[in-house]
């Protein structure tokens, strides 16, 4: 096992993922690694420094502290503030060449005026062996070190007569502290910055994988969303089947009463009021059965074509106690033969004409009540669009309202199963129910339906 394989798996990634990586590195190196180990380098030279004037005012040889070590010290710590404090920060490795020259000047002043002692550039070579580490960057490395050598010979040539020059440089170059620094330097920037690289990758590869563990966690999340609400439907399922044997027996008992009485009776006004009952009555058979049927994955029955008007005035019939007073306006087009199951979808429209009456009717008399029904074709599909002018539904309570149970009207007749219903059917027509809303003034339910057959009039 690599222990450097972070740049391997990188490879192994798609090329637009390899770009973002490059990416993540040039700004992670430069606006944040390389500033922390410049100010690393900068402390250590700085408490250097201190140690080194502090063995001048204290050592044996009593030499003391002279103008230009304070002036040394000075610049040196106007550079760490600058580097710590201003914009230089963000413009890696610029630090490491300012503070080299500043070394560099003083360091080879001294070589000068010593003579060519190696003892006064040890400081400057021993910072140079550590610009690999700073700069992260061979190039840069290799340029500074480049410098210095040209410095050493220009001051080498000043420090040293003709015949002396020479010598004097080869004793430099030859000493093993001196070398060491010249060899360190560009193979630690190598491996320093093949380290870093790696270090980068496999922190860029834990974040993408982190953020995928974040998707593939919200998904869950949604997903259990989506199982408890198939719990709903399950349950709204067993208690429409228990419902089933409860109200069906009394009502094919009260159904069998009003054909007798119809069959003996020879009044023309109790005969419509009969009729009415056996309306009733079946539309209660209808809802029932239809809770049934529709609370299944998959519908038991066939789909028809039919003309989605007929359904939807046969839904107006329904209601027609609760619409008085309302008007209704249906716009759909002619010669349209919709692929549906006819009493399912006649189930939402009395769904979607009871709420927009009963949202009319708590809006009071301020405006003419209104329910609008506008079907629109496209190539595709049918949407048919209820909308009222009531008193509309707040934002907060939209998303909620195809829940099963969840009703925004406290009443005692309200279970808040409609819209629920309405859901489940227009899921079963692979098709799909919208809620829009403004609040104080108006509501509309927009439903989309496939399989549409355009047919002439």
């Amino acid at each position: 096992m690599k222990v450097l394989s972070g740049i391997e798996q990188i490879r192994k990634l798609p090329q637009f993922r390899q770009s973002r990586f490059e990416r993540f590195y040039r700004s992670q190196s430069r606006y944040r690694v390389q500033p922390l180990l410049a100010d690393v380098s900068l402390t250590m030279t700085f408490i250097g420094t201190l140690i080194f004037l502090a063995g001048l005012a204290f050592g044996p040889a009593g030499n003391g502290i002279a103008a230009s070590h304070i002036i040394y010290l000075l610049i040196l710590a106007g550079l760490v503030a600058a580097h710590r404090f201003t914009r230089l920060r963000q413009k890696s490795p610029l630090i490491v060449y300012l503070v080299f020259i500043h070394m560099a000047v003083f360091s080879y002043l001294g070589y000068i005026l010593s003579g060519g002692q190696v003892v006064a550039i040890v400081g400057l070579f021993f910072f140079v062996s550590s610009v690999g580490i700073i700069t992260l960057s061979l190039r840069h490395t290799l340029a500074i070190l480049a410098l210095n050598l040209l410095l050493l010979v220009l001051a080498t040539v000043l420090a040293t007569d003709t015949g002396a020059f020479g010598p004097t440089l080869t004793h430099v170059l030859s000493n093993w502290l001196i070398l060491m620094c010249l060899v360190v330097a560009p193979l630690s920037a190598h491996f320093f910055s093949l380290f870093l690289r790696n270090l980068l990758a496999f922190q860029f590869l834990l974040r993408d994988r982190n953020l995928l563990l974040s998707k593939t966690l919200q998904t869950l999340e949604h997903t259990e969303d989506r199982l408890a609400q198939e719990q709903k439907h399950q349950a709204l399922s067993h208690m429409a089947k228990g419902l089933l044997h409860e109200i069906m027996n009394p009502l094919n008992g009260a159904s069998q009463a009003v054909e007798f009485a119809s069959a003996i009776n020879q009044t023309p006004e109790i005969s419509e009021a009969l009729n009415d009952a056996r309306l009733q009555q079946q539309r209660i058979a209808d809802i029932v059965s239809d809770l049934i049927e529709f609370s299944r994955p998959e519908p038991a029955h066939q789909n028809e074509q039919v003309n989605p008007r007929q359904l939807i005035e046969t839904a107006m019939r329904f209601c027609q106690h609760q619409l008085r007073g309302i008007e209704v306006h249906i716009h759909i087009p002619d010669g349209i033969q919709l692929l549906c199951y006819p009493s399912a979808l006649t189930q939402v429209f009395v769904n979607l004409l009871l709420n927009a009456a009963s949202a009319l009717t708590a809006a009071g008399e301020q405006n003419s009540k209104r329910i609008d029904i506008e079907g629109t074709l496209s190539s595709k599909q049918l949407l048919i669009a209820v909308r009222d002018n009531g008193h509309g539904i707040a934002g907060e309570d939209i998303k909620r309202l195809t829940d099963p149970f969840y009703s925004t009207q406290n009443t005692p007749d309200n279970l808040g199963l409609g819209l629920s219903i309405c859901q489940t059917i227009m899921r079963h027509h692979n098709g799909t129910m919208e809620i829009r809303s403004v609040a104080q003034e108006w509501t509309e339910v927009v439903l989309a339906l496939p399989s549409v057959v355009a047919k002439s009039p």
